[in-house]
């Protein structure tokens, strides 16, 4: 495969239907403006010529280094992004599983646990002090909790002008 063919190869993987999967709006919107650019500067080098203001344009742009061989980076450069990204969405796609999984495993053991506390308490009796060799705080008559009382309101952040 000629140099040429890796660039060409580059330029035709660089899809709308090879940006689409991108989840993140803004590497999206990149990868779009990508492609735009490698199609605009194909398009101009394929109709140079045939269409003066095309060869034009072409020699413009060659002018301040911009060539086939740029649309061949750009090209290759967005590729490697859209691997990046569906790299990085299956990663994170892994991550938001397992913080699930590890919330619903604490929520299961919280359950099971306050479950046995509830059974401990029964069969020692809420206030025995063996309790505590199990982690099990011994429970406190009503008239012993603290009272909690609400919290006062802090006010309104704003008030209405008044006039007088």
């Amino acid at each position: 495969m000629s140099r040429t063919d890796e660039g060409n190869a580059g330029r035709d993987g660089l899809t709308l239907e090879a940006i689409r999967p991108v989840r993140d709006p803004t590497a999206r919107r990149t990868l779009e403006q990508a492609h735009a650019f490698v199609e605009g500067l194909a398009r101009a080098l394929r109709d140079a010529e045939a269409n003066e203001d095309s060869a034009r344009l072409v020699r413009e742009l060659a002018s301040v280094g911009i060539t086939a061989a740029e649309a061949e980076h750009v090209a290759t450069q967005a590729l490697g992004l859209i691997e990046l990204m569906a790299d990085r969405d299956r990663k994170a796609d892994i991550f938001h599983a397992a913080v699930r999984a590890a919330g619903q495993g604490e929520r299961a053991m919280g359950e099971r646990l306050a479950a046995i506390t509830r059974q401990l308490r029964q069969k020692l009796g809420a206030t025995a002090p063996a309790l505590a060799d199990f982690g099990v705080p011994p429970d406190m008559p009503e008239d012993a909790k603290p009272k909690s009382k609400p919290a006062p309101s802090p006010g309104p952040l704003w008030s209405a002008a008044t006039s007088k």
